[in-house]
C-alpha cells in the first residue's frame, strides 16, 4: 500500500536557486486516491530576492499578498520540511515536480540550513510526475488523454491544457492548491485508464529501483520526449558512467558497425545522429517498460526481434568494446567538470561541496533549537564557510536588528552587487526586472489589459523601495 503526496510551489522566479517559494500545497492521499491531510501556506517574498514579472502574472500573486503573508520564506520552508516528515512514508507525485519543484525545495532546504535535503528522495520515499506519465500513456494509448495541438503539431502536456482537454475540474488555475488537485485528478485518470504504465511507474519511482529494473532486464523500451513527440527505443543496457546515468545502446543501430573503431573515431561516431548510445537517467523518473512496447513501434518491428536480441548479444560478446564507450563517456564528463568552482557564490554550490560534515549537521540540528538572538554565536562555528554564509543571511533576512553592523553590512554590500549587475547571471536582478517591465508594458498596452498594467505599475512600486534599501550598501 503506497500513499501519495501531491505538491506545487509557486515561486517569485523560475531559478530554483535564488527564487522565493510564495506559495506551496501539498496533499497526503491513499493508495486508492482519497484525500487524508492537506497543507496550504503561503509567504512573504525574501528581501534578498527579485521577483519576476514573468512568474508573478502567471501566478497571479499581487504585491499585496506577496508582503501580506503571514509567514517568511524560511518559516514556509521549515514548515514544509516538518509536515513532510510527519507524514511518514509516500511517493511524491507533481506536474513537472522532479525538474523543478523538487529542485526548488532541496534549495530552499539547502539554504535554510535543514540537515537532510533530500529526504523527499531517499528510500523509503519515491517520486513520480505527471508530465512523463502523460507523455507515456498517450504514447501507449492514444485515447487514454485528449491532448491539445500546436501551432507546429506538436501535443501539449501542460497542466491547465490537460485539463481542460479532459473535463478535469481546474479551479484557480497556477495557484498551488487548484494545481495540486488538478494533478491529483490527472493522476487516478491514468492509474485508471493506463494501469500497466502506473504500476511501471512505482517500480521505477526510485532510482534505485529504476536502476536494478534496467540492468536486470538487459533491454528494455525508453520513452524519450524532444520536438514535441514521445518516442519509443529499444535500448540495450551497457554501463553506468560517472553521472550515475545509465547509458544504453539503441537497438537500431548494429554495433558491428563500430566493434573495431578506435577510440577516437569512435568518439565521432557516438556523437552522430541519431545517436547510438542513448542515456537514461534514473533519478529523473525516465520511462522504462518491458521491452515487447518499443519491439512493436518503428522502427525496431521491421527489425524483427530475432535481430535485435542477436544484436544485444553481439555487445554482451564484446566487454572491451563497451568499456572503451564508457572511458569516452567518462572522459568527457571529466573535461565538463574539470573547471574551478571555487569561484562559485555559495548558493550555486550545493552539489559542488559534496554531503555537509558531522560537525556542521550538529551546528544544523544546533541552529533550528536555538533562539534567533543565539543563532549569531554560530558564524564561526562552521567547518565549510557557506553555512556561515547561509546563517548570516538567515539574519539578514529575518532578524536585521540583531546582525552586528559589520556583518549586517557584509551580507547588504554582497546582495547589492549581485541584484544591481548588468552581468549575464542566472539569477534574477533589478536590469532584468526593468526589462520585463518595459516588455511587458508594451504588450498589455497593445492588449489594452488595465489590470495588467496596474499590475506592474504595483510591481514597479515594490521593487523601486526594493532597489533603495540596496543604494547606499
Amino acid at each position: 500500500m503506497t500513499n501519495f503526496v501531491f505538491g506545487d510551489l509557486e515561486t517569485s522566479d523560475s531559478n530554483v536557486n535564488s527564487l522565493s517559494i510564495l506559495e506551496a500545497s501539498f496533499c497526503l492521499y491513499d493508495d486508492r486516491f482519497r484525500e487524508i491531510a492537506p497543507f496550504h501556506e503561503t509567504a512573504r517574498i525574501k528581501p534578498t530576492s527579485v521577483p519576476s514579472l514573468g512568474a508573478v502574472i502567471t501566478n497571479g500573486i499581487s504585491v499585496a499578498k506577496l508582503k501580506g503573508a503571514n509567514r517568511s520564506s524560511f518559516e514556509l520552508t521549515c514548515k514544509i520540511y516538518k509536515t513532510l516528515k510527519e507524514w511518514g512514508e509516500f511517493c511524491t507525485i507533481g506536474q513537472n515536480f522532479i525538474q523543478f519543484d523538487s529542485e526548488a525545495l532541496i534549495r530552499q532546504y539547502y539554504k535554510a540550513l535543514l540537515p537532510d535535503v533530500y529526504h523527499l528522495k531517499k528510500l523509503p520515499q519515491k517520486m513520480m510526475d505527471t508530465l512523463f506519465l502523460a507523455r507515456a500513456a498517450k504514447l501507449i494509448d492514444d485515447k487514454s488523454l485528449n491532448c491539445e495541438i500546436s501551432a507546429k503539431g506538436s501535443q501539449i502536456f501542460k497542466l491547465d491544457s490537460l485539463t481542460a482537454q479532459n473535463n478535469i475540474p481546474h479551479d484557480n488555475k497556477h495557484s498551488s492548491a487548484g494545481d495540486v488537485a488538478a494533478t491529483a485528478t490527472l493522476a487516478k485518470m491514468i492509474a485508471e485508464r493506463v494501469p500497466e504504465l502506473w504500476k511501471a511507474g512505482l517500480k521505477i519511482a526510485h532510482k534505485s529501483d529504476a536502476q536494478t529494473f534496467i540492468e536486470k532486464n538487459k533491454i528494455v523500451s525508453h520513452i524519450a520526449y524532444f520536438y514535441g513527440r514521445s518516442r519509443w527505443y529499444a535500448v540495450k543496457f551497457c554501463y553506468v558512467n560517472k553521472w550515475n546515468f545509465s547509458k544504453c545502446w539503441d537497438l537500431r543501430a548494429n554495433p558491428e558497425d563500430y566493434l573495431k573503431l578506435g577510440y577516437h573515431e569512435l568518439k565521432k561516431k557516438l556523437k552522430g545522429v541519431p545517436k547510438p548510445l542513448r542515456t537514461i537517467k534514473p533519478n529523473k523518473f525516465d520511462i522504462c517498460l518491458d521491452y515487447s512496447y518499443a519491439f512493436n513501434a518503428e522502427p525496431y518491428d521491421k527489425i524483427g526481434e530475432n535481430e535485435l536480441r542477436r544484436r544485444s548479444s553481439v555487445l554482451d560478446a564484446n566487454p572491451t568494446f563497451i568499456e572503451l564507450m564508457k572511458t569516452i563517456d567518462n572522459d568527457e564528463i571529466d573535461e565538463k567538470t574539470d573547471i574551478d568552482q571555487t569561484d562559485l557564490i555559495p548558493e550555486l554550490r550545493l552539489y559542488a561541496d559534496g554531503f555537509p560534515s558531522k560537525k556542521d549537521e550538529k551546528n544544523m540540528e544546533l541552529f533550528h533549537k536555538m533562539e534567533w538572538k543565539d543563532r549569531v554565536k554560530l558564524f564561526d562555528k562552521w567547518e565549510n564557510e557557506k553555512y556561515s554564509w547561509f546563517n548570516k543571511v538567515l539574519l539578514f533576512e529575518e532578524h536585521p536588528e540583531l546582525l552586528p553592523e559589520s556583518v549586517y553590512k557584509e551580507v547588504k554590500r554582497e546582495f547589492a552587487r549581485r541584484l544591481f549587475t548588468t552581468e549575464d547571471v542566472s539569477w534574477h536582478t533589478f536590469p532584468k526586472f526593468a526589462q520585463e517591465l518595459v516588455d511587458f508594458g508594451v504588450k498589455f498596452e497593445k492588449q489594452k489589459n488595465k489590470e495588467g498594467l496596474k499590475m506592474i505599475r504595483e510591481y514597479d512600486i515594490f521593487v523601486k523601495e526594493m532597489e533603495k534599501t540596496y543604494e547606499n550598501a
